[in-house]
């Protein structure tokens, strides 16, 4: 009986123990800031990396980005992705895909979390960069360490650059213009450093060398 009652007592004391814990948790200091954009691993990517463009490494017509816009997420399109910097500025360019189409980020991303804050409706209007794991993705003037990849809720490979995730946009003709830059304030053109893209007035190429490439202040960019 004795020995009964003595784990009776350590077992509530260690439960108390345990609540007084997770009292002073939440009440003290709030999370810190997200980290700073860094590339994510791609260690088990079975996939390929490939310098240079789709069409210089032969990739098949009517695949990958050249696959219709509204077919990216079909195995095909899926095949392969390029990544390409702006020639004229390969730091704080826009990237484009390989049908010339300008990848964005997201702002309700947190960097480097190995997520995505868009789904559903959003994924529609903002497809996600996807690839096939064991596709290849085509780097024009991007280094490999700056690509990373993973995987969404809905079981597909979305890609990384400086560890944010990267999208297009669906009101993008194909005429070189990145029209989903600065929509409600949160989707922005990428550059290859992680910030904004600096952008001439149209929205279609690099603007001149005193302007300054935007960042993301505060959950913000500007």
């Amino acid at each position: 009986m004795f020995g009964n009652r003595l784990t009776r007592v350590l077992a509530t004391a260690t439960a108390a123990l345990a609540l007084s814990s997770c009292a002073a948790g939440s009440g003290g200091a709030p999370p810190a800031q997200a980290a700073p954009p860094q590339a994510n691993s791609n260690a088990d990517f079975d996939g390929t990396f490939l310098a240079g463009t789709a069409a210089g490494n032969g990739a098949a017509p009517g695949t990958g980005d050249l696959a219709p816009p509204r077919e990216q997420r079909s195995p095909v399109a899926r095949r392969w992705v390029q990544i390409s910097a702006d020639p004229a500025d390969r730091a704080s360019g826009p990237l484009r895909n390989g049908a010339g189409r300008a990848l964005y980020f997201f702002t309700g991303d947190t960097p480097s979390a190995g997520a995505s804050a868009c789904a559903g409706a959003c994924a529609e209007t903002w497809p996600p960069v996807v690839v096939d794991p064991r596709g290849t993705v085509f780097l024009d003037r991007v280094p490999e360490q700056a690509v990373g990849h993973f995987v969404r809720t809905d079981g597909l490979t979305q890609l990384t650059v400086a560890g944010r995730p990267v999208y297009r946009y669906a009101g993008d003709t194909g005429d070189g213009r990145a029209r989903g830059h600065g929509l409600d304030g949160a989707w922005f053109a990428a550059a290859p450093s992680g910030q904004a893209a600096r952008l001439d007035p149209d929205g279609r190429d690099t603007a001149t060398a005193d302007a300054s490439p935007g960042t993301y202040p505060s959950g913000g960019a500007r």
